[in-house]
């Protein structure tokens, strides 16, 4: 039998792929165990999810710290009780220091300990506005692409620069708008967020030289 991988969800919004990821834990398709979420921020969307499906919150508001290294501090004391051994970020608004970082560093897989879901291809684009990137909606990035990459990767020291443990393409429309193409993008993250924690739980990822591959 597969120990379920203990993961902590880090939250600022609505938290749809939160609840795409408890979900499917609590119906036993994935071998995960979402033991608390995270929020930076009070009353999102995200913590009346929690309450609906049973787990556990903590919110931890930034603007109560002087600096992101002393706020994931106290993320990591709060966690202490839950022991989690992964941190999934899922739409998560903040980067992440090493603070954070150092902390998760060693878990039973050998693997870094903070994952992330990104909608657009992280060797491309970095940061947020990953969908409006892909319809060519940024000053900086005009061109429209005919499709998009959902990207799950873990996170380093970089915005978005992590290894990459799966993509998938999203194929964009002439008729799209940056509506049509998040709802059908959020489908996919969905399913590819919780596939890629599946993995780790099944010690199927190897990390060498900055890349991952499964096994």
């Amino acid at each position: 039998m597969i120990q379920k991988l203990r993961t902590a969800v880090l939250v600022s919004g609505s938290g749809t792929n939160f609840d795409a990821i408890v979900q499917r834990a609590q119906a036993g398709q994935i071998d995960v165990d979402v033991c608390c979420v995270v929020s930076n921020k009070p009353g999102v969307g995200a913590l009346e999810r929690a309450e609906r499906l049973g787990i556990p919150s903590l919110v931890i508001p930034h603007k109560e710290y002087p600096d992101r290294s002393s706020h994931e501090q106290a993320i990591l004391d709060a966690l202490g009780p839950y022991e989690p051994e992964m941190l999934a970020l899922a739409g998560y608004m903040r980067v992440v220091t090493p603070t954070l970082l150092s902390a998760m560093s060693e878990n039973r897989f050998g693997l870094p300990g903070v994952v992330n879901i990104h909608p657009a291809d992280t060797r491309a684009y970095q940061g947020e506005h990953g969908y409006e990137f892909a319809l060519g909606l940024l000053p900086e990035h005009p061109r429209r692409l005919d499709q998009t990459f959902i990207t799950v990767h873990f996170v380093d020291a970089g915005v978005d620069t992590g290894p990459i443990i799966a993509q998938r393409p999203v194929p964009i429309f002439e008729i799209d708008s940056i509506d049509d193409l998040k709802r059908r993008g959020l489908q996919v993250e969905y399913g590819i967020y919780s596939q890629a924690l599946q993995w780790i739980a099944q010690g199927r990822l190897k990390l060498e030289h900055g890349e991952i591959t499964v096994q």
